[in-house]
């Protein structure tokens, strides 16, 4: 049954004679669709006028934006917007390398947010799709039930997968490879079959039009939408550069005919491409880590000591060769059937789809090769030991460094919409290069840094901000000094020097060791599912996803396309 929501209505013209008879039907089917009117329980809130109507189940459901819609609607309809209106679309945040730190807080843009909702799916091949549905509130309940169940079962393959690597943890190397490599051929057919739910919901909420025919706004590979431009005409200055990795995000997403693993090599590259407008190859890095290397499940990546054993220095520069070969010749295919019909585009790649996808699969097993050499390496990458202090002041600092956060976010708060403040900058602007992940500018970390605004950057008013940022500084300057305090007592029984230098280099260096701890731990499912011997591709590919969404990224604001 195709529900019609009351606001379409109103934009109805009379056409024909005919169409006061086709409004009273609508208008019955409506009034069966609607739940029957209740008295209201003795005790109860009277619902009020644009309230849903079921307010436990929308608290539930996290999806459920529509109203007076049924369990068997399949489309809904709202007024179209003017031809002239540009689309927004909702990328996913780009993964950061391993280890490395990344922003607690995006930047303020003038630009939609995402919808809280797609934190749960970071790194869905649909995300950006769900998203678009997301925002015009048109996701069928049919569909919201597919995409709930998929989750669910996605979550349990995880737990699954975490489980039985914990098992494994304090095995033997080898005997370790040789039980996870056993478990994978048991847990892989049901991921694989989990992956073909996810690309069945991928089509399911491409765009569509009346009664579902095809859009004809929203499909953004269309003739007016993302192409690939050829490569004597791509730009190196950083804007173009930028604009192309947006373009193959976006085909990457939505171009039909590619298979999940050429996707996947079109975000590696697009990931490639956006960092390197915003710093060079390698700007986090030490001396001594003269690598940053795209590796597999993409678009995960990690950072390599440049003193490797030539023979793996060897194989892993052949492996990156041979998956450069594979996505320019993506590429290529892709801006030679710029100007073709839909059709022939869609069956030109799925043919190299089919020639592509048993030399992806060989290099997987290159990469799997690469991942035993690096296990044998003596410093495996890893946090750094912090210095050995009593529990009760680890828990100390712990808390402070967690307020810290907290007052900036509360901070942040107060900030306005960019938009509404001129071309004023919200704080004090460094290279913003956060949503990458790659130095994420030092007011997006944990809130150490000095936070410098303008009055027309703020919701609230200059004498507000400056007594609330006065209130939740100076608890934190107590917060310090009573942690100082306990320092200097530590080190007084333990006969370590306790003057100030010395309390001051001790609590920073525990921040910082504690703090890389702490970021190592939201990277254990990362690291397992890059590093460690014995999992398949596709059970690699699910713990990624977990790793993903725990990192807690912040969701990019949408971006526009006319």
């Amino acid at each position: 049954m195709t529900t019609i929501t009351p606001s379409t209505t109103s934009h109805l013209q009379p056409h024909r004679a005919s169409l006061p008879v086709l409004l009273a039907i609508v208008l019955l089917n409506v009034l069966a669709a609607a739940p029957p009117t209740t008295t209201p329980a003795p005790g109860s809130v009277e619902q009020k006028e644009g309230e849903p109507k079921d307010k436990s189940q929308r608290q539930i459901d996290p999806f459920d934006r529509v109203r007076y819609t049924t369990e068997t609607a399949s489309h809904y309809y709202y007024p179209s917007p003017p031809s002239s209106e540009p689309l927004v679309f909702f990328f996913p945040p780009l993964p950061p390398p391993l280890g490395s730190e990344y922003p607690q807080l995006g930047p303020l843009v003038a630009r939609p947010p995402a919808p809280p909702e797609l934190a749960a799916y970071v790194d869905e091949l649909f995300y950006p799709l769900l998203g678009a549905r997301l925002i015009d509130d048109n996701l069928p309940k049919a569909l919201q039930s597919q995409i709930q169940a998929y989750r669910a079962a996605k979550v349990a393959l995880q737990n699954e997968l975490r489980a039985r690597i914990a098992g494994f943890k304090d095995a033997d190397p080898v005997e370790r490879e040789r039980q996870l490599a056993a478990f994978a051929t048991v847990q892989t057919p049901r991921i694989v079959a989990l992956e073909t739910t996810a690309e069945k919901i991928r089509r399911d909420l491409l765009p569509t039009g009346l009664f579902g025919s095809p859009a004809d706004k929203g499909d953004p590979t269309g003739k007016n939408g993302w192409h690939l431009r050829a490569g004597r005409d791509v730009s190196v200055t950083p804007e173009d550069l930028r604009l192309q990795s947006e373009t193959m995000r976006g085909v990457a997403f939505y171009q039909e005919g590619l298979s999940a693993a050429q996707r996947r090599l079109l975000l590696e590259a697009a990931v490639e491409l956006e960092t390197t407008t915003n710093s060079s190859p390698g700007a986090n890095a030490t001396q001594a880590e003269a690598w940053l290397l795209h590796f597999s499940p993409e678009p995960a990546r990690i950072r390599l000591l440049a003193n490797l054993p030539a023979p793996l220095a060897k194989k892993i520069s052949d492996y990156v060769s041979a998956k450069k070969g594979l996505t320019t010749e993506l590429c290529d295919v892709l801006r030679r059937n710029n100007d073709v019909g839909t059709s022939a585009r869609t069956e030109a790649l799925k043919a190299l789809a089919a020639d592509q996808t048993p030399r992806i699969a060989a290099l997987e097993a290159v990469a799997e090769g690469i991942r035993r050499d690096l296990a044998d390496l003596p410093n495996p990458p890893g946090p750094p030991a912090p210095p050995a202090l009593p529990q009760e002041l680890i828990t100390r600092i712990s808390a402070y460094r967690g307020h810290k956060l907290a007052v900036l976010q509360a901070l942040y708060a107060m900030l306005a919409d960019p938009s509404k403040a001129g071309d004023s900058v919200p704080m004090r602007r460094e290279k913003e290069t956060g949503a990458s992940g790659e130095n994420p500018p030092p007011w997006m970390r944990d809130g150490a840094a000095p936070v410098v605004v303008r009055p027309a950057n703020l919701r609230v008013s200059v004498e507000e901000f400056d007594r609330r940022q006065s209130a939740l500084i100076g608890e934190l300057n107590m917060e310090r000094a009573a942690i100082r305090e306990a320092l200097s007592e530590y080190g007084r029984a333990t006969n370590r020097p306790t003057d100030r230098k010395s309390v001051d280099d001790l609590l920073k260096d525990f921040e910082n060791a504690r703090q890389q701890q702490e970021i190592w731990d939201k990277y254990r499912d990362y690291q397992t599912a890059v590093l460690l011997p014995g999992l398949s591709p596709e059970q690699r590919r699910l713990l990624f996803g977990a790793a993903v969404e725990q990192l807690a990224l912040p969701l990019p604001a949408g971006v526009w396309m006319h």
